[in-house]
C-alpha cells in the first residue's frame, strides 16, 4: 500500500503564518470567472474559504459563458487600476473563443499571483521573480516535505499547460534535474510513464494514467482535476495505482489545498514588496 502524501497539513502552516504576518492594510484578492466549469467552481470555493480563514478580502467577478472578451478584460482592466486590490486570478480555462493570454496580459506584475501574465512568467523563467507558480510550488514543497528526492531521479511531466505542466518543467530545469515531458502528441504515452521515477500528471483527464502504466514503486504526483458525476478525480487511477507505487498524492486532498495556499503566499509577498 503506497504512502499517501497530502497537502492539507502543510497547506495549514502556511495559512497559519500568513495570518500572523501584519500588513500596512488587509489583502484584497480578485478572482475573474467565466461560465460555470466545476473544476474552476471547486477551487474558487477554496480559495475563498481559505482567503477569509486568514484575513485576507476576496471578490468574485462572475460572467455568463457568452460574455464577450471585451467585458472581460475590462473587468480586468479595472482591478488592475484598483488601489484596494492586490492580487488577481483570471480562472482557468477560459471559453475557447477567447484569446486567453490576451486577457491575461491585462493582470498588472504585482498583482499576479498566478504568474500567468506573459512578462510575469517570462520573469519567472529568467530566475528573476520573487514568486514562484502556485502549482509547481506546491508540487515541490510536497516532495520536500516527504523527503522524496529528485535529484538523480528520472521525472515524467504529463502535460504542458500553464497552470501545471509548463511552470512545473521549468522548476525543474532550474533545478537541474533530468525529466521528460510528454504531451497529447506524444505517440506512446505509456512507453514514458513506465520509466518514471517520480510522475507528475496535470491534464484534468480522469484516469487517463492506469496501473499498468507506472514504474512499480515509483512517486505519483497527481495535479490533475476533473468533475463526473459530482466526483472529484485525478489524471491516475488512484485505487489500482496505490497498490503498485510507493507514495501518491490523493485527489482531492494531495496538491489542491497546498496550491491554493502557496497562491495566497504569493499575494502576501507581492502585497508587502
Amino acid at each position: 500500500m503506497a504512502q499517501l502524501l497530502y497537502g492539507d497539513k502543510i497547506a495549514q502552516e502556511i495559512l497559519e503564518k500568513l495570518a500572523k504576518q501584519k500588513l500596512k492594510s488587509k489583502p484584497k484578492l480578485v478572482v475573474v470567472q467565466v461560465g460555470d466549469n466545476a473544476v474552476s467552481t471547486q477551487y474558487i470555493h477554496e480559495k475563498e474559504e481559505a482567503a477569509e480563514r486568514i484575513g485576507v478580502r476576496f471578490e468574485l467577478l462572475k460572467f455568463p459563458k457568452g460574455t464577450s472578451q471585451k467585458k472581460v478584460k475590462a473587468a480586468v482592466e479595472r482591478a488592475g487600476r484598483s488601489d484596494s486590490v492586490t492580487g488577481i486570478v483570471v480562472q482557468l480555462p477560459l471559453p475557447s473563443k477567447f484569446n486567453a493570454q490576451d486577457v491575461l496580459d491585462n493582470i498588472p506584475l504585482e498583482k499576479d499571483v498566478d504568474v500567468l501574465s506573459s512578462r510575469a512568467f517570462g520573469l519567472f523563467a529568467l530566475g528573476k521573480l520573487p514568486i514562484v507558480p502556485p502549482t509547481a510550488q506546491a508540487i515541490l514543497l510536497l516532495l520536500e516535505h516527504y523527503n522524496i528526492s529528485w535529484q538523480g531521479k528520472h521525472i515524467v511531466v504529463v502535460g504542458a499547460g500553464r497552470l501545471v505542466g509548463l511552470p512545473t518543467i521549468l522548476s525543474l530545469i532550474m533545478g537541474k534535474t533530468t525529466f521528460s515531458s510528454v504531451n497529447e502528441k506524444t505517440k506512446s504515452l505509456a512507453a514514458f510513464t513506465k520509466q518514471a521515477d517520480i510522475l507528475i500528471s496535470g491534464v484534468g483527464k480522469p484516469k487517463l494514467i492506469k496501473s499498468s502504466m507506472l514504474k512499480k514503486g515509483s512517486v505519483v504526483i497527481d495535479a490533475g482535476t476533473s468533475v463526473e458525476h459530482g466526483t472529484v478525480s485525478g489524471d491516475v487511477d488512484f485505487n489500482a495505482a496505490v497498490e503498485k507505487v510507493r507514495a501518491i498524492t490523493p485527489v482531492p486532498g494531495g496538491v489542491g489545498p497546498l496550491t491554493v495556499a502557496c497562491l495566497l503566499r504569493n499575494l502576501f509577498i507581492l502585497s508587502s514588496s
